[in-house]
């Protein structure tokens, strides 16, 4: 009994500031960056000029403005704690097989801890409809949008747009968990904790608005195919090929909105990679410092 007490308290203590960090770097972006997220949407969704977008959102008002940003704040934060916490403990399991840390471990754990993130899937496409302006007048808030979907469309409806989710965040991890260490460690060696925040907020940042321009294309279909209710499933080539079409041909369309991607993905990954370490320095002494005493 003594023995199953102890691994799980050491099980705690390991894995759990992970995702309690990452949960808590996930709502301070949140809160800081959001208007700026749902500008870049209505680009992306309506092809608008950037100040044609403000407009847009200007006119609707603070109300709208904030509207389903209690969503995302359930979302994200979910999702990054997610991502940050089974990272760790795919990674841990990994390492256990063997006493040598193969290379491709991290590439591997990172890309199941994106597909472990796809299962908060309809919290991601019910926020997408409350951002969609057509349904300002139908979808009244979360709860209704929930039923909404559930009553007249079916459980599938929550998973519309999953197979570009699983790609995406796939792909991301695997790129952002592999190379965020190696890239810091370029960077002049320091003792200050300081600098060591300003490196994490430069190499998140850094390799956050990268990534996040990479994949760019990717959110643009998934955004429009979850943009809908109700309407046809297509395959992911099918909606690439209908929008491409939709577009002139032209892969430059589909990136419309992207140079204010960047800019909004280097403050949220910064702040994110720097809160996120911070965070995990302070519940780690916590938990280690109460656990001496």
């Amino acid at each position: 009994m003594t023995s199953s007490s102890s691994q799980i308290s050491y099980k705690f203590k390991h894995h759990t500031p992970e995702y309690i960090s990452g949960f808590l770097a996930s709502a301070t972006n949140i809160i800081l960056t959001y208007p700026i997220n749902k500008l870049i949407f209505r680009q992306q969704i309506f092809r608008l000029k950037t100040i044609d977008a403000y407009q847009q959102l200007k006119n609707e008002g603070l109300n709208i403005l904030y509207r389903g940003i209690p969503l995302p704040l359930v979302q994200k934060t979910l999702s990054l704690s997610i991502m940050f916490g089974t990272n760790s403990h795919y990674l841990h399991i990994f390492q256990s097989f063997s006493k040598n840390d193969h290379w491709y471990y991290q590439p591997l754990a990172s890309a199941l801890a994106g597909s472990t993130e796809a299962i908060l899937t309809p919290l991601e496409r019910t926020q997408v409809l409350l951002q969609t302006p057509k349904y300002n007048h139908l979808i009244r808030n979360i709860n209704h949008a929930f039923i909404l979907i559930y009553q007249h469309y079916g459980i599938i409806e929550y998973y519309r747009g999953v197979t570009f989710i699983l790609i995406r965040n796939s792909l991301s991890n695997m790129i952002f968990f592999t190379c965020r260490k190696p890239l810091k460690d370029i960077l002049p060696k320091t003792s200050s904790n300081f600098q060591h925040t300003i490196y994490d907020f430069l190499t998140g940042g850094l390799l956050g608005a990268c990534l996040s321009t990479f994949i760019y294309p990717i959110n643009v279909l998934k955004n429009i195919q979850q943009s809908k209710l109700n309407d046809r499933y297509d395959s992911s080539i099918n909606i690439f090929l209908k929008v491409y079409k939709q577009r002139g041909n032209s892969l430059k369309e589909f990136y419309i909105g992207a140079k204010w991607n960047f800019l909004r993905s280097l403050i949220s990954w910064g702040i994110i990679n720097s809160t996120y370490e911070y965070y995990l320095t302070v519940i780690r002494k916590a938990i280690f410092n109460d656990n001496e005493i």
